[in-house]
Protein backbone atom coordinates (compact mmCIF):
# COMPACT_ATOMS: atom_id res chain seq x y z
CA UNK A 1 0.00 0.00 0.00
CA UNK A 2 2.58 2.33 0.74
CA UNK A 3 4.66 1.94 -2.78
CA UNK A 4 0.91 2.68 -4.53
CA UNK A 5 0.92 5.58 -2.26
CA UNK A 6 4.77 6.70 -3.27
CA UNK A 7 3.95 5.95 -7.18
CA UNK A 8 0.68 7.92 -6.82
CA UNK A 9 2.58 10.84 -5.13
CA UNK A 10 5.76 11.02 -7.20
CA UNK A 11 3.05 10.58 -10.90
CA UNK A 12 1.59 13.65 -9.25
CA UNK A 13 4.28 15.23 -9.17
CA UNK A 14 5.55 14.79 -12.23
CA UNK A 15 2.55 15.76 -13.94
CA UNK A 16 2.89 19.09 -11.93
CA UNK A 17 6.39 19.40 -13.43
CA UNK A 18 4.91 18.91 -17.27
CA UNK A 19 2.24 21.59 -16.50
CA UNK A 20 4.23 23.72 -14.90
CA UNK A 21 6.81 23.14 -17.99
CA UNK A 22 3.96 23.71 -20.86
CA UNK A 23 3.40 26.93 -19.13
CA UNK A 24 6.30 27.99 -19.27
CA UNK A 25 7.06 27.60 -22.95
CA UNK A 26 3.77 29.13 -23.07
CA UNK A 27 4.90 32.26 -21.58
CA UNK A 28 7.88 32.66 -23.21
CA UNK A 29 6.06 32.28 -26.67
CA UNK A 30 3.68 34.86 -25.28
CA UNK A 31 6.81 37.29 -24.34
CA UNK A 32 8.48 36.35 -27.40
CA UNK A 33 5.60 38.13 -29.15
CA UNK A 34 4.64 40.93 -27.41
CA UNK A 35 8.48 41.80 -27.82
CA UNK A 36 7.91 41.67 -31.25
CA UNK A 37 5.00 43.41 -30.85
CA UNK A 38 7.04 46.20 -29.43
CA UNK A 39 9.71 46.20 -31.68
CA UNK A 40 7.46 46.80 -34.88
CA UNK A 41 5.54 49.60 -33.07
CA UNK A 42 8.71 51.48 -31.63
CA UNK A 43 9.93 51.38 -35.41
CA UNK A 44 6.95 52.60 -36.13
CA UNK A 45 6.71 55.61 -33.91
CA UNK A 46 10.57 55.93 -34.59
CA UNK A 47 8.95 56.30 -39.04
CA UNK A 48 6.00 58.77 -37.61
CA UNK A 49 8.47 61.15 -35.35
CA UNK A 50 10.75 61.56 -38.79
CA UNK A 51 7.66 62.22 -40.56
CA UNK A 52 6.85 64.87 -37.93
CA UNK A 53 9.49 66.98 -38.35
CA UNK A 54 9.77 66.63 -41.80
CA UNK A 55 6.69 68.14 -42.66
CA UNK A 56 6.98 70.64 -39.83
CA UNK A 57 10.18 71.97 -41.13
CA UNK A 58 9.41 75.66 -42.34
CA UNK A 59 10.71 74.71 -45.88
CA UNK A 60 8.07 72.05 -45.68
CA UNK A 61 5.74 74.55 -44.63
CA UNK A 62 6.53 77.38 -47.39
CA UNK A 63 6.12 74.87 -50.28
CA UNK A 64 2.95 73.35 -49.12
CA UNK A 65 1.69 77.09 -49.06
CA UNK A 66 3.03 78.09 -52.55
CA UNK A 67 2.31 74.50 -54.13
CA UNK A 68 -1.62 74.27 -53.03
CA UNK A 69 -2.72 77.56 -51.66
CA UNK A 70 -0.73 79.90 -53.93
CA UNK A 71 0.39 82.00 -51.16
CA UNK A 72 4.41 83.46 -51.77
CA UNK A 73 6.32 85.21 -49.26
CA UNK A 74 5.22 89.34 -48.99
CA UNK A 75 8.22 90.89 -50.11
CA UNK A 76 9.37 94.05 -47.64
CA UNK A 77 7.92 96.88 -48.95
CA UNK A 78 4.80 95.01 -48.95
CA UNK A 79 4.51 94.76 -45.16
CA UNK A 80 2.70 97.41 -43.07
CA UNK A 81 3.15 97.04 -39.43
CA UNK A 82 0.04 99.13 -37.42
CA UNK A 83 0.51 100.18 -33.98
CA UNK A 84 -1.82 98.82 -31.18
CA UNK A 85 -2.44 102.84 -29.69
Amino acid sequence: MRVFIVLFLLCLFGFGVAVMRIEINRSGRTISQLQNEVEIKEARNQYLQLEISRLSSPENITRLAREKLGLVPAKPHEIIVLDDK
